[in-house]
Parts: structure tokens; C-alpha cells; sequence
């Protein structure tokens, strides 16, 4: 257990009638994942498959109200990794789907959180989204 209260951004969001958003980004490929193969004994196996590889990130964030009556799904894809500006561009949706209403954002420690950009950007949103950072592994 840490030095801080348990489950402060519950009992903070709860105050302040804000949801709760979980938010988090992952990358797919269509690279093939090849462990074993088999093949007649002496004789290497061959596989063929394209060596153009696309990469596609998803970033994803599932949302609980305050009163934990409700909850709603978010999510979208797109080529490629994640950035400072794309999370920024999901951040606006993001606030564009809760219409006005306070969010508490919880995510990782992912560079692109951190970025002097995005904590720029999350200044001038404070009127309606309170972000909470998940500690490192240890």
C-alpha cells in the first residue's frame, strides 16, 4: 500500500459527479507469430508470407459513472503508433462525447502522456477533466 488514501480518485470523482474514465492505447500487427513449425525431419521449414508488415494502434477507454449506475465504451483505431497530438485528437472526441459533464481520467506513464505538449493541453482542459497517472511497474 502507498502513502496516499485508497481509492482517492473514487471518492474525488464521486464529489465532483465526475466519470470515471479508464483510458489506455495498444498495437496490433500483421506480422505473424510463428513458434513451431513442422517439417519432415532434416528438411528446414519454409514459410512464406508478405514481408510488408502494417502496424495499427487502437486506443480504447472504458468510462463508469460516479454513481456507477452507467458506464459507456470508447474507442478508435488508426495506422500506426500513438502520439502526443493523435491522444490529444481522442482526448477531444472524448470530450465531445461526454458533453459538458467532469471526467477523471486514469492512464500510464506512456511518454506521450507526459509530453510538455500534452500537459500543456490538459492545463486548459482542468474545467471538466482531472487526470490521475497509474504508478510504474515495479
Amino acid at each position: 500500500m502507498g502513502v496516499e488514501a485508497l481509492a482517492r480518485s473514487k471518492k474525488n470523482a464521486r464529489r465532483r459527479r465526475a466519470w470515471i474514465v479508464f483510458q489506455d492505447e495498444s498495437g496490433v500487427s500483421q506480422r505473424p507469430s510463428v513458434r513451431r513449425t513442422w517439417a519432415p525431419r532434416g528438411e528446414t521449414p519454409v514459410l512464406v508470407h508478405a514481408f510488408n508488415w502494417k502496424k495499427m494502434s487502437i486506443s480504447a477507454a472504458l468510462a463508469l459513472s460516479w454513481d456507477r449506475k452507467r458506464s459507456r465504451l470508447f474507442f478508435e483505431t488508426k495506422p500506426n503508433s500513438y502520439n502526443t497530438e493523435s491522444l490529444i485528437d481522442f482526448l477531444k472526441a472524448l470530450k465531445r462525447e461526454f458533453r459538458g459533464k467532469k471526467c477523471t481520467l486514469i492512464w500510464d506513464g506512456l511518454p506521450a502522456h507526459k509530453s510538455k505538449i500534452m500537459k500543456e493541453y490538459l492545463t486548459t482542459q482542468r474545467h471538466w477533466l482531472k487526470v490521475e497517472v497509474l504508478p510504474g511497474c515495479r
